[in-house]
């Protein structure tokens, strides 16, 4: 998909990586830099934001050279935290990178699509609608979770869903989850410390989002981590990577690229690898 993008942009330039200071995962990026290299003729560079406020320039045009270098593709592993605009320098660095002719991985608007105050919002009654016919908004509703707002305009009527919603997460609090308008894992909240967040009412409230919990049914499992093997009621998920190349409206490339099943412990709310919460697993099948 990455070597998709940069050839439909036509410029020959190199893809930029967008990494943090003290990148953790700079051997995976490596391995991504090498089949790029290796397997499409695509140079990689790898650069902070505070690196692209100093070393990046555009033209014009919005042709994107890095250390002399044009870029045809910007690739963020950096950028989607607020820990990564500690000042206003990567803000402007991020702002140079959107205005540019590069293909983006993802772009703003991408990013921000996959935000939780966006789903919350495709959620609501004919919002989905406005997007896809009705068979299909109807099919994709039958797959949703409970999604509501806690703004305080939702909150004002005792009767709307939000409040309902509220009322019963303060009555069954591991039915639901707190999210946070934040990319991945490890920001949400459960439990106990979901009803004292519904229940004190602060003003930050709003900036979450109350979803109905997912609960599979758990099996049991043998994980295996650091060479030791624990047997536990267990729960998996399977992620299906998928890889979409637009330029507008018209999209160029559409399909799926492999998948990823990871395995937890039935009581862990978390579930990130790196994170020690959960071990890399493979589907068996069956029928």
């Amino acid at each position: 998909g990455l070597a998709a993008a940069a050839a439909e942009h036509g410029a020959g330039g190199i893809a930029l990586f967008i990494v943090q200071p003290g990148e953790r995962n700079a051997y995976d990026q490596a391995a991504l830099a090498a089949a790029l290299g290796e397997g499409h003729g695509v140079r990689v560079a790898r650069a902070t934001l505070a690196d692209v406020a100093s070393r990046a320039s555009l033209s014009g045009a919005g042709a994107l050279t890095f250390d002399a270098h044009r870029v045809s593709l910007v690739y963020y592993r950096a950028g989607y935290g607020p820990g990564d605009y500690p000042t206003e320098t990567e803000w402007a660095a991020r702002s140079l990178l959107e205005r540019s002719d590069a293909a983006l991985c993802p772009s703003a608007r991408l990013q921000l699509a996959g935000a939780k105050k966006v789903q919350q919002e495709l959620a609501r009654a004919g919002v989905t609608e406005r997007f896809v016919g009705g068979a299909e908004a109807a099919a994709a509703r039958r797959h949703y979770a409970g999604l509501w707002s806690l703004d305080p305009p939702a909150l004002a009527d005792p009767e709307s869903p939000s409040s309902v919603a509220v009322a019963d997460a303060l009555a069954h609090p591991d039915a639901y989850v707190l999210k946070p308008q934040r990319e991945g894992g490890g920001n949400n909240e459960y439990g106990p410390a979901l009803a004292a967040r519904l229940a004190a009412r602060a003003p930050d409230l709003a900036a979450r989002v109350l979803m109905q919990r997912i609960l599979p049914p758990p099996a049991t499992a043998t994980l295996v981590r650091e060479g030791r093997e624990a047997t536990a009621a267990s729960v998996s998920e399977l992620g299906v990577f998928g890889v979409c190349v637009s330029r507008g409206d018209s999209i160029l490339v559409n399909a799926a690229a492999g998948h990823l099943l990871r395995t937890k412990p039935a009581d862990a709310d978390e579930g990130g690898v790196a994170s020690g919460y959960a071990v890399l697993d493979s589907p068996y099948l069956t029928g």
